[in-house]
This record gives structure tokens, C-alpha cells and sequence, in this order.
């Protein structure tokens, strides 16, 4: 890949990125979530051609722990993860 092309791809990545737009009154969220998927995979396809590997995709947790929330009245949020933590016995028969 050259450098012209890799610079005509940064360019398309930057318009994509600059119409962008946060949702509200005029956006809706399927049209931002898909311009933020495009631009994904634009990023993906650059790093992909510039460095011949795919980028590394870092894992993470998508449960909570009890400890990301505070013990406090905040209703419907450590109650729902402390029940996800309990033993399948214990579940069944509360």
C-alpha cells in the first residue's frame, strides 16, 4: 500500500468521524451506532493494510462485580448482581 492510499484512507476516515453526530432530536441511535460501526471497520481495514496483522482485540468483562457497586439504597443494582453470585441451590429454592 502506498503512501498516497494510505493517506486517502485517513482522509475518508476523517470525514467519517466528522459526520458523526451524537443522538438526539435529529439523530436517532441506529444511524450513529451504524456511522460508528463504518468507521470501525475503516480503522480495522487501516491497521489491517499498514501492519499486514489484524488489531488485538482486548477481552473484558461485561458482567459487573459486587464491588463496582456501592453498598446504599441505590435500588435494583447489588441486589441483582449479589443474586447472580449465589449457588444454584440457593437461588432455587428462595
Amino acid at each position: 500500500m502506498t503512501q498516497r492510499e494510505q493517506a486517502e484512507q485517513v482522509h475518508d476516515l476523517f470525514r467519517l468521524a466528522d459526520r458523526l453526530r451524537v443522538p438526539g432530536h435529529r439523530n436517532n441511535v441506529e444511524t450513529f451506532l451504524g456511522d460508528l460501526g463504518e468507521l470501525r471497520v475503516g480503522l480495522r481495514r487501516l491497521y489491517r493494510d499498514m501492519t499486514g496483522a489484524e488489531p488485538a482485540r482486548e477481552r473484558t468483562s461485561k458482567r459487573p462485580s459486587i464491588a463496582a457497586f456501592p453498598a446504599g439504597p441505590i435500588a435494583g443494582t447489588r441486589a441483582v448482581v449479589q443474586h447472580r453470585g449465589r449457588p444454584r441451590r440457593l437461588a432455587a429454592s428462595a
